[in-house]
């Protein structure tokens, strides 16, 4: 007998070493031809991805919130069916609410970008369009997005004017409730010989401002040939463009494509993941470093140069620890890898994940595990999404057999349905910031040295009226009685700068200026 259960304890030993050592890789949309976009973590330990209906002018998209083994919790579908829906964008706030943009338009035809609000349910809050006129035609696009730290999110979109050279790079803020803040576009080209800008990505600053990350084509003064390089626009928390980096420019001149940046743990240095072009070689995986004024300090390759050479979607695992996706020149433009490195290039370690063509997008799990969400093509030559989780020794990582209480947030059953893309507020035009309350949120005088006076029919109901500066604190706070027409705040004890004036009524109506105190 006693022979028999030590038989068994060691046969369920082994079981468990085998299923340990499975590779841990899910597969979602076998059946369609059904590309990754964006992966975020959730604030209940899940994970939220999303996959596109088709590689080509999709329809839908498909919102997917899995545990944090990969498994299906719930499934949304966002379009209608008819126009193109195609993610560049998604994060989510402290409350759980998802932000998802991207564009929106016909096939073939015309784009705009377009951001929506999902609540912690997955029900849609609000979306906007950017309405940009459908008569002009040219694909406007929706790019990326992030939450800043009050709630706000800033959206990333480009190529909003129809004469493709002006309004490429431009970036919007919502409140949590769906009002457009502001709205501006960064026309470096005017002021520098660069053109084809494009724009990929946005992230929030240490000091709450954005930063954007592109690529251009770029002429040194007294060149006859311009080069392809990095470029970066940082903008304050009002969307005033603070400095620019063409990386570019002499005497450090870096070559190649700029995709994604992430911020040191000190915040002391931005690193970005770069396609770095080695004349006579080819693109090698390149992390470029810069300080927070933009200046660039050092590029590293974290191998030799190769055809298609990339380093994409690195973050942060420690003060001095990356992880990223990158290809090596044994696979060039294919077969990237998961890789570890430091912050001068030095590879720790890789791994293999899947033959494909295309780069990972990445993300950190809640206890430092390493996701990497890619597709590859099926035996039917369609894509497939794959998510693979990896421990910080690049193997697959065990499957969780704790419980954990997803979605704790949203009140009801969350379940599996279609949102349409419809009663979506229209951003107008390219210039004008919105047909809005604002024209009638009125502050003067504007700039201000002693006090300022805000005039609106909205301050009839009462409500909350705050001031928030650069860094978007709010250095004020006052409530207004109902009954008020004007409004008169005190300024002295106010710093010179920009400040953003926000009033909140109490029937939930908001509205914002902005105001510059002066002495």
């Amino acid at each position: 007998m006693k022979k028999i259960i030590t038989t068994i304890l060691f046969l369920l030993i082994l079981l468990a070493v085998s299923t340990a050592q499975d590779r841990w890789v899910k597969i979602y949309h076998e059946d369609d031809d059904a590309p990754r976009r964006n992966i975020i973590n959730t604030y209940d330990k899940g994970i939220l991805i999303t996959i596109r209906q088709k590689p080509n002018w999709p329809r839908y998209t498909y919102l997917i919130k899995t545990d944090i083994n990969g498994e299906i919790l719930w499934e949304k579908t966002l379009g209608d069916g008819y126009n193109v829906l195609i993610n560049g964008g998604l994060d989510m706030d402290a409350d759980g609410n998802i932000y998802f943009g991207g564009t929106y338009g016909l096939v073939g035809y015309y784009g705009e970008p377009i951001i929506m609000k999902l609540n912690a349910c997955g029900a849609k809050e609000w979306c906007k369009i950017f309405d940009l006129d459908p008569d002009v035609s040219r694909y406007s696009l929706g790019l990326d997005l992030c939450v800043a730290d009050n709630g706000d999110v800033a959206f990333l979109y480009g190529y909003a004017n129809e004469d493709l050279i002006h309004d490429r790079v431009c970036l919007a803020r919502f409140s949590d409730t769906g009002d457009l803040l502001w709205k501006n576009c960064y026309n470096i080209n005017d002021t520098v010989a660069m053109g084809n800008d494009s724009p990929r990505t946005v992230i929030t600053t240490p000091d709450n401002g954005f930063l954007i990350t592109g690529f251009a084509q770029y002429s040194n003064p007294g060149d006859s040939a311009s080069i392809l390089c990095p470029y970066y626009v940082k903008a304050d928390s009002m969307g005033e463009m603070e400095w620019y980096t063409v990386a570019g420019f002499l005497p450090i001149v870096v070559k190649g494509e700029g995709w994604t940046t992430t911020v040191s743990p000190d915040s002391n240095y931005y690193y970005s993941s770069i396609r770095h072009y080695i004349q006579g070689q080819g693109f090698a995986s390149g992390l470029l470093k810069m300080d927070m004024q933009g200046n660039v300090i050092d590029i590293y390759d974290l191998a030799p140069a190769a055809d298609f050479g990339i380093l994409y979607d690195a973050r942060f695992i420690d003060d001095t620890t990356l992880m990223g996706n990158y290809s090596t020149p044994f696979a060039g433009s294919g077969n990237p890898r998961a890789v570890l490195f430091d912050t001068v290039g030095n590879v720790l370690n890789d791994e293999f994940l899947i033959e494909t063509n295309t780069m990972a997008a990445t993300e950190i799990t809640h206890d430092g595990k390493l996701l990497f969400y890619s597709e590859a093509l099926d035996d039917n030559d369609e894509y497939d999404a794959y998510l693979f989780k990896l421990n910080q020794d690049l193997q697959s990582d065990s499957i969780y057999s704790q419980w954990y209480n997803y979605d704790s947030l949203c009140p009801y059953q969350i379940t599996n349905d279609t949102i349409p893309i419809e009663g979506c507020g229209v951003i107008v035009g390219t210039s004008e910031i919105s047909k809005s309350a604002n024209e009638k949120f009125e502050v003067f005088p504007n700039p201000a040295s002693k006090s300022f006076v805000v005039k609106s029919a909205y301050l009839e109901n009462g409500g909350i009226l705050q001031l928030i500066n650069m860094q978007g604190q709010n250095v004020m706070l006052e409530n207004v009685p109902s009954g008020t027409i004007n409004y008169e705040v005190d300024v002295t004890a106010l710093t010179k700068g920009i400040y953003l004036v926000r009033f909140k009524s109490d029937k939930g109506k908001e509205v914002t200026a902005k105001l510059v105190v002066g002495r």
